[in-house]
């Protein structure tokens, strides 16, 4: 695998990580403060390093600075906002199969924003992720127990999470843009600084009553290396493989997210691994490599939609 690609899964995998973390960490901690002190605490570290560049390593053009304040806005604050909220009003289940077309919307977006071409291949592999994802957020038997079936979904909390799934493929799309033109770094502090002052009035609104005190410290420490490898590690990872990858392709990495975290609710919450989660697992895995050229199918003779590579990559290259 290359570089590129090597970044971008690495960063999938650590967000997939975080999932078991933060399903710890906001037991104790109001969601929208925890997403609150995340983007606070990784802008603070990155700052000393970020500016010392001096305005030479700012955007520098209102493009950019546009296209930052989009990629903070959808794929960091309201990406949290649309997840948490419609998680409270609708299955596991369904969110987990609706999220399972990220893959998909965001080669949709980069098709509609960035002019990106989609080859027959590209959408075998998407359709392989979707698969995949689908499978992995499937129980066996078909569902759930009664108090988690899709008879107590919403047609509201379903359309928090498509909210949820379109954020993160702008986000894909708006640091497609940026990739390379701003130093990942510097990029990255901008986002989380920009994510902070945003989310600041919903934090503040929810955490009336919160007692840090009354916090175990191991939480504290699992908030500040969860926080870190997510929103420190992977943003960076993700900015330096986007920049040489069409967001139609990076997007199938986000398959590793559920993947990631089913594995790592395995290892550490004792939660049962099934057949059908290892055939995700595997149309997963199938349709990353497929995708970035990793594996290739045998060409038929006469056919070239397949083979449509390089003309994917003279989509912009500016992220």
């Amino acid at each position: 695998m290359r570089a590129p690609s090597l970044n971008l899964a690495l960063s999938m995998t650590l967000v997939g990580l975080s999932v078991p973390a933060s399903k710890v960490v906001v037991a104790h901690v109001p969601p929208l403060l925890t997403a609150e002190l995340r983007f606070a605490m990784v802008a603070l570290l990155l700052a000393p390093f970020a500016l010392r560049g001096g305005r030479g390593s700012l955007p520098a053009s209102a493009r950019d600075w546009t296209s930052l304040s989009l990629l903070a806005l959808f794929g960091m604050v309201l990406f949290n906002l649309f997840l948490l909220y419609g998680l409270r009003a609708t299955s596991a289940v369904a969110a987990g199969i609706i999220t399972s077309t990220i893959p998909a919307m965001t080669a949709l977006s980069a098709a509609v924003i960035l002019r990106e071409r989609v080859s027959g291949g590209s959408i075998a592999a998407i359709a392989l992720a979707v698969l995949g994802m689908t499978a992995l957020n499937l129980r066996p038997g078909g569902g759930a127990e009664p108090h988690d079936s899709l008879a107590g979904d919403t047609l509201a909390g379903n359309a928090l999470v498509v909210g949820a799934v379109v954020s993160e493929a702008l986000y894909g799309v708006f640091a497609r843009r940026l990739g390379g033109r701003v130093p990942p770094l510097t990029l990255t502090f901008l986002a989380n600084a920009l994510s902070a002052v945003m989310m600041a009035p919903g934090a503040l609104a929810t955490s009336g009553g919160f007692e840090p005190a009354q916090v175990p410290a191991w939480v504290w420490v699992l908030f500040v290396a969860s926080g870190l490898a997510s929103g420190l590690v992977a943003v960076v990872l993700w900015m330096r493989g986007i920049a040489h990858v069409p967001a139609s392709r990076a997007g199938l990495f986000t398959g590793l997210i559920p993947a990631a975290g089913v594995l790592a609710a395995v290892l550490f919450l004792g939660e049962e691994f099934t057949i059908a989660h290892a055939a995700g697992l595997l149309c997963v895995l199938f349709g990353i490599a497929l995708g970035t050229g990793a594996l290739r199918l045998p060409a038929r003779p006469g056919f070239t939609a397949g083979r449509s590579g390089r003309g994917d990559r003279a989509g912009p290259r500016g992220r």
